[in-house]
């Protein structure tokens, strides 16, 4: 099976990186944002320091102007802003602590990225966009977005796999079956395995091992194998000494026809195998 055996599904993976929300990108560069709109850009660094992420945060404050403040494009600004004030919080305190500077660009960026976090919080509190929810649950404990989120379960708003992998850490603790059917149905919304989250298959191998599964959690050990996912560890079915030659053959089959259905984006969610 995946290396070790305890629960995937720990209070950490609530706290996962969630993914931007990606639309087309016909926005104007930097210079000219900051140019057309020296708001956006007034407070931040200007040197080589987290480059990458001031640019980020300054397209998706734009992309917030541009679209009324619509709930995707604040939902990129909260990621973007998070990730800016990790990288300029760093910068400033190299700074001031070697070179006793109190004020600077790096400190006003950190400064002004806290203050973004702050209002976009504020503002984003009684969203009903799901990422939005799950952001509110995973970083202020919002009791209230956790149980809206919960109640999307069984709508078209969670058709994502990264969403599908929120519900699934919602059941894991409560509901190992359940979550394993969240898990593959997560698998299902991909059109390939390209950007699939490689944690997926380790769950599903763990917990249909948990469950004493042991045949399913072969198969997810195999096809994790198969396509190369991550490490595996089949020794651990020799040693525990959970199936026969007859199970693992069959299993082989199954894994090899899976590996390839998910490879070619054609995989259905289905629980149980004939062995």
């Amino acid at each position: 099976m995946i290396r070790g055996k305890q629960s995937l599904f720990v209070v950490s993976m609530l706290l996962a990186f969630p993914l931007l929300i990606v639309g087309c990108d016909t926005q104007p560069s930097i210079k000219r944002i900051c140019k057309r709109n020296p708001d956006i850009c007034q407070g931040l660094n200007r040197d080589g320091w987290c480059q990458e992420q001031r640019d980020v945060v300054i397209k998706a404050d734009y992309q917030v102007e541009s679209t009324n403040r619509s709930e995707p494009a604040l939902y990129n600004a909260l990621i973007g802003w998070e990730d800016y004030r990790a990288c300029i919080e760093l910068a400033a305190q190299v700074e001031m602590k070697r070179l006793k500077i109190r004020q600077s660009q790096r400190v006003e960026g950190y400064i002004k990225a806290e203050q973004m976090l702050l209002d976009l919080n504020e503002e984003t509190r009684n969203a009903k966009m799901p990422e939005l929810l799950w952001y509110h649950w995973t970083r202020n404990q919002d009791k209230e977005a956790y149980k809206t989120y919960i109640s999307y379960q069984d709508t078209d708003l969670l058709n994502k796999p990264e969403l599908q992998l929120n519900l699934a850490a919602h059941y894991a603790q409560r509901d190992q079956e359940k979550a394993i059917e969240v898990l593959l149905k997560a698998l299902s919304l991909y059109p390939n395995t390209d950007s699939m989250d490689q944690s997926i298959f380790t769950q599903l191998a763990t917990l249909t091992y948990q469950l004493e599964d042991y045949r399913h959690s072969y198969i997810w050990t195999l096809v994790t194998q198969k396509l190369e996912i991550a490490p595996v560890n089949l020794q651990q079915f020799e040693e525990d000494n959970v199936l026969t030659i007859r199970d693992k053959q069959t299993a082989e089959k199954i894994a090899e026809q899976l590996a390839q259905d998910l490879a070619e984006g054609n995989f259905v969610a289905k629980r149980s195998y004939t062995f």
